[in-house]
């Protein structure tokens, strides 16, 4: 049933059928037993259809009782719903076009900001809210203490908040999530497995993310791909099922390899680093807050795929041909040096992009 910016009191049908036997209020007042004032307010819909009211109305017009019940119960809830949704309008504004777009492309809502109410409603349901404060008191839980977020953003960007719960729940909506719950984490067989992880990542193809979720799920740990809503500048973010499991989830942006292999040995330096996701998301004062974190976490990810050499071990060099010997001798993709290389301006950036790899389309399993 589609909802209605407005509400049919009971009373509607009550004076419907009183014109349609050509009777006055004061003689079904008389047969219902009732005052006049009485019947006029159920007519104005300022009186309730009680229990006892329906019964009686049943005797005198034919319709069950339960008819008229329904027909209060929907009118009382329509007056809730509108008032409800009046109230949850003055919230619209925080909700990024971005995330409405996402929405609407879920299934999630039809409403628009010329809906405001109903788009905010809905924008809650999808997050299992009843209320905006919960929604905001919530997700500034799961961004702080022990267990909360951990981001790789792109540098000098702010996350918004609607933007990125929103591409969280679609991420908890998945299989791979729910099936997740059912993990064992262990960290002493995800750090074994670093070495299988990386040699795996050196050669980046068609089955190389799907191959990487299972190795990770054999430690206990979940690792999706979950297209974002446009806008959002993330890369990775990690968090944890029930405080349990850890959950690596990758935008997939830009599609390079450099790109997604950096953003999940990142991830990973969060996993088996942090106490449990001690790392806050910040949204304003990220670099203050979030440095410490964010450095070690880059920093795991360098020693890892570059060892001790790090990306200075590619310095000077600038010809595809180089790039792509030194990586193999190191054992990394070419396409994760030139990443490194053009952030750390050893490299322009219209050299060496013909050694990354596109993954655009294998992010499923």
């Amino acid at each position: 049933m589609t909802a209605t910016d407005y509400a049919v009191a009971p009373g509607e049908y009550l004076e419907e059928w009183i014109d349609d036997h050509g009777l006055s209020q004061q003689r079904v007042a008389e047969q219902l037993g009732s005052s006049r004032k009485q019947v006029n307010e159920i007519v104005n819909g300022r009186a309730p259809i009680t229990s006892d009211t329906a019964m009686r109305l049943e005797r005198v017009t034919g319709i069950p009782a339960k008819a008229w019940l329904k027909y209060e119960a929907l009118y009382r809830a329509d007056l809730a719903r509108i008032a409800d949704e009046e109230a949850l309008a003055d919230h619209a504004d925080e909700i990024a076009p971005s995330a409405v777009t996402y929405l609407r492309s879920m299934g999630a809502t039809k409403a628009t900001k010329k809906s405001p109410g109903r788009l905010v409603s809905d924008f809650l349901s999808f997050h299992r809210c009843g209320t905006w404060e919960a929604y905001v008191h919530l997700h500034e839980e799961a961004s702080t203490g022990d267990y909360a977020l951990a981001a790789l953003k792109d540098a000098g960007t702010t996350l918004d908040r609607t933007l990125l719960t929103t591409w969280l729940r679609a991420a908890e909506l998945a299989e791979p999530f729910e099936r997740g719950r059912g993990y064992d984490y262990d960290p002493e067989r995800l750090r074994a497995a670093l070495p299988k992880l990386r040699a795996r990542a050196a050669t980046p193809d068609s089955t190389m993310l799907r191959d990487i979720a299972n190795m990770l799920a054999d430690a206990g740990v979940v690792f999706m791909v979950v297209e974002p809503p446009k806008k959002l500048p993330l890369l990775g973010m990690t968090r944890w099922i029930d405080k349990r499991v850890p959950v690596i989830q990758q935008t997939g942006r830009w599609g390079k390899d450099g790109f997604v292999i950096w953003a999940l040995f990142h991830e990973l330096g969060h996993v088996l680093n942090d106490p449990r996701g001690e790392m806050h998301v910040e949204y304003t004062t990220e670099k203050k807050r979030n440095s410490a974190a964010e450095k070690a976490a880059n920093k795991f990810a360098l020693d890892t795929l570059f060892g001790e050499g790090g990306v200075a071990q590619f310095r000077g060099l600038t010809y595809d041909r180089d790039i792509a010997a030194k990586a193999r001798e190191i054992g990394i993709a070419p396409g994760v040096a030139v990443h490194q290389m053009h952030r750390r301006r050893m490299l322009p950036y219209e050299f060496g992009n013909r050694l990354c790899v596109d993954l655009a389309g294998t992010f499923t399993e």
